[in-house]
């Protein structure tokens, strides 16, 4: 994956390694480079096309500002221009808007102002928010729901989509019969989840990282356990270490939840910042998700925290997602539309289906959720939002 390159530009060296510092404490993976040459720097982005440019700017007359409106004006349009200064005011604030600024922070930065200004600025222009990190459960209350298959698809989506190492990796939570390392064609598992568990007191990133198994894909995937021998080692305590470390290891973790209400399963829900419940158009399974939402309330679980999901949608005269709002107090998260054929190959093949599949309308979709999840612009939204569902968020 590409690494995100930003330039720090400003004549004093000195005031270039103090920005680069702070940006580094944001986010270690970022590729920073000073350009001391004012006149220089306009070709150096329109050449290498930075994601960001960070400019010191101190006053209305500042040579800078003529850098900023050759960036700008010369189709750099897509470069994030973030204009720090040492003596703020509202004229200067003024003239950088004008020059072509998205931004405007005061020097010395500090590392809030900074995250917030990163993250906006990342959003908008396409770019996954380097500080942000977030744990994902994808659940569903009854097995054949697609939950595999989303969370999977999911974890490719945001891997393909972010810019940076280590930004996904999958845990198959099923330890029964986990089926993450059979969906994205993996053979060879030399480590599990429970060689994860086994080692969670002296689990660093570095060690963690010998358990991963790499994809393809650029994500990294910790398979279920092998056997049912191996299920006696799953402590869950350990296992609440083991995605912290996941966590403090890569930008995102999904977990691939298995469909029960166990002590290990609500670990995984509970650590996980969203969960995704998953539901589709067949009446048990709107009542088991009826059935989950009651038992997650009865945990703890707020609603903001839970992101309902429709898979396998299609327009049906039995079951209409008006009666599905009727019943289900959340609002819709996503539709993921109704298409066999690519789901069957993709799972049969071990292939993600943005590979197997790239234009059909569910690989689509899941890309989209998958660039809506990491805070990055959605190509396609939901459109189908009917009655209840017409508060889709």
């Amino acid at each position: 994956m590409a690494e995100v390159t930003l330039f720090v530009i400003h004549p004093n060296e000195r005031y270039c390694e103090q920005i680069i510092e702070t940006l580094h404490e944001y986010d270690s993976s970022l590729y920073v480079e000073a350009i001391e040459d004012l006149r220089e720097a306009p070709k150096r982005v329109l050449e290498e096309k930075p994601a960001a440019v960070i400019v010191g700017v101190d006053t209305a007359s500042d040579p800078a500002l003529k850098t900023i409106e050759a960036i700008s004006g010369s189709g750099g349009s897509d470069v994030g221009i973030i204009v720090v200064s040492k003596q703020p005011s509202q004229e200067l604030l003024v003239s950088c808007m004008r020059a072509g600024s998205d931004e405007f922070i005061e020097f010395p930065v500090r590392q809030e102002e900074l995250a917030k200004t990163m993250n906006n600025l990342f959003r908008r222009k396409g770019i996954a928010a380097g500080g942000e990190r977030k744990v994902i459960a994808v659940f569903s209350a009854a097995g054949g729901m697609g939950v595999t298959t989303v969370a999977c698809n999911l974890a490719v989506g945001i891997g393909h989509a972010l810019v940076g190492g280590r930004s996904c990796c999958i845990i198959d939570m099923n330890l029964q019969f986990g089926a993450v390392a059979l969906a994205l064609d993996i053979r060879q598992i030399r480590y599990t989840l429970v060689d994860a568990v086994r080692e969670q007191e002296r689990l660093d990133e570095d060690l963690l990282q010998t358990f991963m198994t790499d994809h393809p894909s650029g994500i990294s995937v910790l398979p279920g356990p092998l056997s049912i021998a191996d299920m006696e080692e799953m402590d869950p305590w350990r296992l609440r270490g083991v995605i912290q470390t996941c966590s403090e290891t890569y930008q995102y973790v999904i977990l691939d939840m298995p469909h029960v209400i166990d002590d290990s399963s609500i670990v995984g829900l509970d650590e996980a910042d969203e969960i995704f419940l998953i539901c589709d158009m067949v009446l048990p399974s709107i009542r088991n998700t009826i059935r989950a939402l009651k038992t997650f309330g009865e945990l703890g679980y707020e609603k903001e925290k839970l992101k309902f999901i429709v898979n396998r949608f299609y327009d049906s005269d039995e079951v209409s997602l008006e009666e599905i709002g009727e019943h289900v107090d959340l609002p819709l998260h996503w539709l993921v539309p109704y298409r066999s054929e690519p789901s069957i190959t993709a799972l049969n093949s071990g292939r993600p289906l943005l590979e197997c599949a790239p234009k059909s309308p569910v690989t689509r979709s899941l890309q989209a959720l998958a660039r809506h999840t990491a805070g990055m612009k959605a190509y396609l939204k939901p459109t189908k939002k009917r009655g209840l569902f017409s508060r889709a968020r």
